[in-house]
């Protein structure tokens, strides 16, 4: 067996360092990218439901939800959350029917 040059040692150690560095600089840039994606998601459903339940275009709508967001100090995301999920109190659940 070949004994080990320090100097070797100290390259690759140093080698790995930076490449887990990279790499977790990289994770963490795709997760933000993914979040950044699921909140632009959730902003378009709640513009649409904004759409229609209120006739608005799609520009008046996210107009309505920057006001909304500036008024009440929240992220866009946020008041879009909001929209979503007021409208999902308003659906009937599936199975169960009014009457």
């Amino acid at each position: 067996m070949k004994p080990i040059d320090e100097r070797e040692l100290d390259a690759a150690i140093r080698l790995a360092a930076a490449r887990h560095s990279e790499f977790a600089a990289l994770e963490l840039e795709v997760g933000r990218a993914q979040q950044a994606l699921e909140d632009r998601k959730l902003i378009e459903r709640a513009k649409g439901l904004l759409m229609t339940a209120l006739a608005l275009s799609e520009p008046d709508a996210f107009r309505r939800i920057q006001l909304t967001a500036r008024e009440r100090n929240l992220r866009l995301v946020e008041v879009a959350r909001q929209i979503v999920e007021q409208q999902s109190l308003l659906e009937t659940p599936k199975g169960r029917e009014t009457s």
